[in-house]
């Protein structure tokens, strides 16, 4: 549960950090523009707090953000669909011609977002398991299954 939490948190952290690039601006200005502290942003964007309900809010009505999308991933990012970079990522991405499991998978990940992020999580242990086996002599094996 405490994973799921963190992932949670994560991905709006992350969400939040897009918005703020999409509209180019500093943190000085984003927290400005929120009504709250530079440090406040910064712990947002990095996922040690959650924002507090007000500055969801900001966000809702001056930069005309989905709540479904912030909060879950779900699309698109602004409610009048001003600019849905989501969807422009996904139409460059090639994915026409990917295997149908992998296809599926997929699918799957944009509708079960805690599935989308358990395989995130354990594709990144993957692949930092895979950097260390190609640093160093002392080898770890693989993790065997994902975690929960």
């Amino acid at each position: 549960m405490i994973l799921r939490t963190r992932n949670f948190v994560a991905g709006v952290s992350n969400r939040l950090k897009l918005v703020r690039k999409e509209h180019e601006y500093s943190r000085k200005d984003m927290a400005m523009r929120l009504g709250i502290t530079q440090s406040n942003l910064y712990k947002n964007e990095s996922g040690i707090c959650f924002p507090r309900m007000d500055t969801l809010q900001r966000l809702h009505k001056d930069f005309d953000i989905s709540m479904d999308w912030l909060l879950f991933g779900g699309k698109p990012m602004h409610n009048k669909e001003k600019q849905p970079i989501i969807a422009a990522e996904k139409k460059t991405t090639g994915l026409e011609n990917t295997n149908p499991d992998a296809r599926a998978l997929l699918d799957t990940m944009e509708k079960d977002h805690i599935l989308m992020y358990e395989i995130l999580l354990y594709f990144h242990k993957y692949k930092k398991n895979q950097e260390r086996q190609m640093s160093g002599p002392d080898r770890e094996p693989p993790p065997e299954s994902p975690p929960t």
